[in-house]
């Protein structure tokens, strides 16, 4: 009986439950702008969203030979280049990622972001210096004021060429003479991009490698991923969809051929890039991977 009665004490003697304050509804999603975007062939894409045109990695000229003095051809920059831009973002300092860049700003008065090396070939090509902006990775550059337009630059590596041989460091010197070669064109420091705007988060990764805390916690709706020579990246594409939270819409990248012309019509999908479906189909079966076809814009939700 007194076991019972000093329960009867405590239950009386309790404070009674709270109640919790109603908690306003969450603000709906401001509703995004319709983005479009477009393969321009290697790594290149361009991305619009309303009045806003932001390019990365354009290379339209594809020269043949690369021993020697290579220059941008103008009639391919003038037949797939847009008559404006905002901003060209440069994934590394690679002949095939570079080479078109300070003539697509100078024709579109776009700012040419990229590391370094990509600062002295603009220079070198003509670029005023207030259409420069060198980076270091890490950075994360608001481009309008409230906020609607902006870039996050990610420090990453380049993909493991010569069967991972191949020395991949080096920097274009200060007193850089153009026209150069293939040589004339190091990497200078690898970057992917995250793009804001719109309501829209784009990741752009223009070579099969990266480092996985760089990227871990970003979830962008839109997933642009270079496929070529992933088999040397351990674990590439599962690693990354994970860190990545696993984006509804991934579209391959840098898995055609760069030392030749750009093809006219779709070609057949490889073997490499139904691998590459495969695999992101087993790790993040939710995503929806698209080929993309030249040159074809492509409208995104």
């Amino acid at each position: 009986m007194l076991r019972v009665s000093c329960l009867l004490v405590l239950v009386a003697c309790a404070s009674p439950k709270e109640t919790a304050a109603p908690q306003p509804s969450p603000a709906p999603p401001a509703p995004r702008t319709p983005m479009a975007l477009t393969y321009l062939g290697v790594a290149g894409w361009q991305l619009d969203v309303g009045e806003l045109t932001v390019l990365v990695d354009p290379y339209f000229s594809r020269p043949a030979d690369f021993e020697r003095p290579i220059v941008p051809d103008e009639a391919a920059i003038a037949a797939r280049a847009p008559a404006k831009a905002n901003l060209i973002a440069i994934g590394h300092s690679h002949v095939d990622h570079l080479l078109d860049a300070p003539a697509i700003a100078k024709r579109t008065g776009a700012q040419l972001l990229g590391s370094l090396s990509t600062t002295r070939i603009g220079r070198a090509s003509g670029v005023p210096d207030d259409q420069l902006i060198t980076i270091q990775g890490g950075e994360d550059f608001a481009f309008d004021e409230a906020g609607g337009y902006s870039v996050r630059v990610i420090p990453s590596l380049h993909s493991a060429i010569g069967d991972k041989h191949d020395a991949l460091d080096g920097e274009v010197p200060p007193d850089v003479a153009l026209p150069t070669n293939f040589a004339g064109y190091p990497m200078g420091g690898a970057y992917a991009y995250l793009v804001r705007a719109g309501g829209h988060e784009v990741f752009f990764l223009s070579t099969a490698n990266f480092i996985e805390r760089e990227v871990e916690g970003l979830r962008p709706d839109v997933a642009v991923i270079a496929t070529g020579l992933r088999q040397h990246i351990h674990d590439y594409t599962c690693r990354l969809m994970r860190a990545l939270g696993n984006p509804p819409l991934v579209y391959a990248n840098h898995f055609d051929d760069w030392r030749v012309p750009a093809p006219t019509t779709p070609p057949p999908v490889s073997d490499d890039l139904n691998a590459f479906i495969a695999e992101v189909g087993r790790c993040s079966p939710g995503t929806r991977v698209v080929i993309p076809s030249h040159f074809q814009k492509m409208q995104v939700p």
